[in-house]
């Protein structure tokens, strides 16, 4: 599966996506038409500090196949009525979605979400940084405390070709809830375990966190 991300931010407080519900699916349909799943995702109104966060939302796009992705990346305008006036593209990656860990508890659109955008360590190829980050720190981010789900996505190597995508790696992290999420990211596991193996393929100070919900449009 193929998923492309498009980070968006827009004034505090306003919803960064111009429709709901079915009105946001007959968009979907013009704009998208070969798109087999779209979410909403909104940041949430609780986060982990008193800072904003870093953006007010995420469209989020599944394909079968690399090409049409492609091609919404590299023409994202198309896709702009999808999110609302004063809403702007802030970032944009797709890429192969690897799914690490995923209960039978887990459902897209419920509970709260981390998104975790970041750039790879300086000096590190493309193919070391994301062999090292799905083999060897997946394993470790699969056992975040009260996770129900822990998606990466890897960028396509096509957009390594043509100026390079928004983030090398976008993390989901799925929670029931924002107190669980909470517990998790101030755990021994994630402050230790995760912080010190992230040091060695994560750019420090790259790292975009965010807790949002996700509207799912199109299962």
């Amino acid at each position: 599966m193929i998923k492309l991300y498009v980070f968006l931010t827009a004034a505090p407080g306003t919803d960064p996506f111009r429709h709901r519900g079915a009105a946001a699916l007959a968009e979907l349909h013009r704009v998208a038409p070969t798109a087999v799943e779209y979410v909403q995702t909104r940041a949430s109104a609780r986060q982990l500090s008193d800072e904003p966060p870093p953006f007010a939302g995420v469209a989020e796009f599944r394909f079968d196949y690399a090409a049409p992705a492609v091609e919404a990346a590299a023409d994202v305008a198309k896709l702009a009525n999808l999110w609302a006036n004063g809403a702007s593209v802030a970032g944009v990656v797709a890429g192969h979605e690897r799914t690490i860990m995923r209960l039978p508890s887990h459902a897209h659109g419920q509970g709260v979400k981390g998104v975790f955008p970041f750039d790879r360590k300086a000096g590190l190829s493309v193919d070391y940084f994301q062999q090292y980050w799905w083999r060897t720190h997946g394993p470790i981010a699969a056992q975040t405390e009260g996770a129900l789900a822990y998606f990466q996505c890897h960028p396509l190597r096509h957009l390594y070709e043509n100026g390079g995508p928004g983030f090398d790696g976008v993390t989901e992290l799925h929670w029931p809830d924002f107190a669980t999420a909470e517990a998790a990211m101030a755990s021994r596991q994630m402050r230790e375990d995760q912080s010190q193996d992230a040091q060695n393929f994560a750019e420090a100070g790259s790292v975009q966190l965010f807790l949002a919900e996700e509207e799912v449009v199109q299962p």
